[in-house]
């Protein structure tokens, strides 16, 4: 818990934070663990979409249809904004999928108006790269931090840009000792089926975890696995149902085992580093979760990436080279996970599904990269020294 006195403006009233966003989910992928610590260190801390979101996926077809996603969104905002402990949230109703297309002046001038409005201290929005690249947030990244810039002189704040390493973490692995260090024989429920498909696929795609996540389709009668080759992939069973053979010494293949959806398949040979011990044969048609560590040379950059721009951690993760503030959101892993379901329409999750210890090494440490640093907060709220992930020292 951060100390009274940085949470605290100059008279003394609470310190006031303000996340500027392009989608409802937004303020919870890119910073919730930040927003959360801010809050529950007593600051007022309230964030605004600048859209409501009505472009987005529908990844669960009971809670949305198109016409209904915009105020179903807005709803899930306010949800994940209670998980967090925000002051407040607010969605705007800009076109979704277009704020490229928006008059970069205007989006400056409501971006002002936004700041002068809730008189920050400190103010989050997404940098340059938009943070996983998106048009909406690279528009939206520049004209807030274009307003903070023509309005430092009458409204100073402390400007930050949200930053995503590149994790070298494999979720593949941390799964493996997860399912093998368990003493009964795991089955997903429909539910994790569901979950842990958005949950792997999305932290890859993000840059969570360096996994290659990819749903494979493998007919009636096909390996999915062959005894003795190398143990690079896990499977996870969607659907369909598959039978395990052990081939002896003397040429005679035995049946020793069956799975169906729900189950993992290779976590042994994952965890231990050992060939496989057995042929895994799909006996009808067979869908998959398959987790495979990416190419090495593909770790650590995102294919855009400037790598004369970047600098490594102790961890391995790769990270932009100004970044200059790690917050350490580890007690906060929690309300960001919940915040995540509580956006049921683009994450059906259950927030308890997962194990802790691999949500806390994903989610443990978020990265900033200060933009405008009129006024000095001290600097036990934002942290800079080795929270787990390699740290960070100030610029």
């Amino acid at each position: 818990m951060v100390h009274d006195a940085a949470v605290r403006g100059p008279g003394r009233e609470p310190l006031r934070v303000l996340g500027v966003f392009a989608h409802p989910d937004d303020e919870t992928v890119c910073a919730g663990g930040t927003l959360a610590r801010y809050a529950a260190a007593g600051c007022e801390v309230s964030v605004v979409s600048l859209t409501r979101g009505g472009a987005g996926q529908i990844r669960d077809a009971a809670v949305a249809t198109r016409a209904t996603l915009p105020a179903v969104r807005e709803r899930e905002l306010e949800a994940a904004g209670r998980e967090l402990g925000l002051t407040g949230v607010r969605c705007l109703d800009h076109p979704d999928g277009a704020l490229a297309d928006v008059d970069p002046r205007v989006l400056v001038d409501l971006a002002a108006g936004l700041v002068r409005e809730a008189a920050p201290d400190v103010v989050i929005t997404f940098g340059p790269d938009g943070f996983s690249g998106h048009p909406d947030h690279v528009a939206v990244g520049a004209a807030v931090t274009t307003a903070c810039h023509e309005l430092r002189a009458t409204t100073p704040v402390r400007l930050f840009h949200c930053h995503l390493p590149r994790s070298r973490m494999l979720l593949r692995d941390r799964l493996a000792g997860w399912v093998v260090e368990l003493t009964d024989r795991f089955t997903g429920t429909r539910d994790f089926v569901r979950a842990l498909s958005v949950f792997s696929r999305e932290t890859a795609a993000l840059g969570f975890a360096a996994d290659f996540v990819e749903v494979q389709w493998f007919p009636a009668g096909s390996y999915l696995m062959e005894q003795g080759e190398a143990a690079t992939t896990m499977h996870f069973l969607l659907s369909g149902s598959v039978e395990i053979r052990r081939e002896g010494e003397d040429g005679v293949v035995r049946v020793v085992d069956r799975s169906g959806p729900g189950e993992f398949l290779g976590e042994q040979g994952v965890a231990t580093g050992r060939p496989r011990n057995a042929h895994v044969v799909a006996l009808d048609d067979v869908t998959s979760l398959t987790f495979l560590a990416a190419d090495p040379a593909l770790l650590g950059a995102r294919a855009d990436e400037d790598l004369s721009r970047t600098r490594v951690l102790p961890s391995g993760d790769r990270i932009d080279a100004r970044v200059t503030t790690c917050v350490d959101v580890s007690e906060f892993v929690g309300h960001r996970i919940r915040a995540t379901a509580a956006h049921r329409s683009q994450y059906p999750i259950d927030p308890h599904i997962f194990p802790e210890p691999i949500l806390r090494e994903m989610f443990g440490v978020e990265y900033f990269v200060q933009v405008l640093p009129e006024r000095e907060l001290d600097s036990s709220l934002f942290e800079s020294g080795d929270p787990g992930h390699g740290g960070v020292p100030p610029a």
